[in-house]
């Protein structure tokens, strides 16, 4: 019975043995398992990390050249404005110069002009301001180019106002000049300058200005013309 006895508790320490072996293997395999998954989501979690950072810098790029192609945009936009602003003022300043151009070529021929004093070259202009136009004409004389002469002149502007004919001197739409008639001297030719402030509602259709020596009033000679026709809106059919 001993013998036997033994014999089984010998077995049973080798089972023990084998049970603790087994564990042993299995803790160790799951332990060799856990460690390889493990270093597998480091190695995908350090992919991802490299993605992201490169998909981070290649979108700050994107970004930095969409930005530095709307800074060339807007540059280019700025450009191209400041060159049509500069192409209107250099056309403006073209046309004042071709006008001027051919205001002292008519001033210098007089052959088809009467003889005596002549108000000509009227001139009409809008300027930004609602109501305010520049004018702009010419004195001249075609005799006594010897000396200088003095002359007096008016100009009066007739239209509607309010469905009335109405009626307003040089005076009374430009503030720099005082009264009418105006005096003046020159010699050969003369050109007045200034602005008009009309009235509301005051609606101009022609011009009337007269020019005779100031001492000899019964020698005037006058101009007439159409508001719209010194504005340059209608086509002259002949001289002034």
């Amino acid at each position: 019975m001993d013998g036997l006895f033994d014999r089984l508790m010998d077995c049973r320490s080798c089972l023990l043995t084998l049970l603790l072996l087994a564990v042993l293997v299995g803790l160790g395999g799951g332990f060799l398992q856990g460690s390889e998954y493990f270093v597998e989501t480091v190695v995908a979690h350090r992919q991802l990390q490299a993605d992201f950072e490169r998909q981070s810098v290649r979108l700050r790029e994107q970004e930095q050249q969409q930005l530095a192609l709307q800074l060339g945009a807007e540059v280019d936009r700025q450009a191209l404005e400041k060159m049509r602003r500069t192409v209107v003022v250099l056309d403006r300043k073209l046309s004042a110069y071709q006008e001027e151009l051919d205001l002292y070529r008519n001033l210098v021929k007089s052959d088809q002009l009467e003889k005596g004093l002549q108000i000509s070259n009227f001139l009409i202009r809008s300027t930004e301001v609602p109501g305010v136009y520049r004018y702009r004409f010419a004195l001249r004389k075609t005799e006594g180019l010897a000396r200088a002469t003095k002359v007096s002149f008016t100009v009066e502007f007739e239209g509607q106002l309010a469905g009335d004919v109405a009626s307003y001197s040089l005076a009374q739409l430009d503030p720099n000049v005082e009264v009418m008639p105006v005096n003046s001297r020159f010699k050969y030719f003369q050109l007045l300058e200034g602005a008009l402030h009309l009235p509301d509602g005051f609606e101009p259709e022609s011009i009337r200005a007269t020019i005779w020596p100031s001492k000899k009033k019964t020698r005037s000679s006058e101009l007439v013309m159409s508001w719209a026709l010194a504005r340059g809106q209608v086509n002259k059919s002949g001289g002034e």
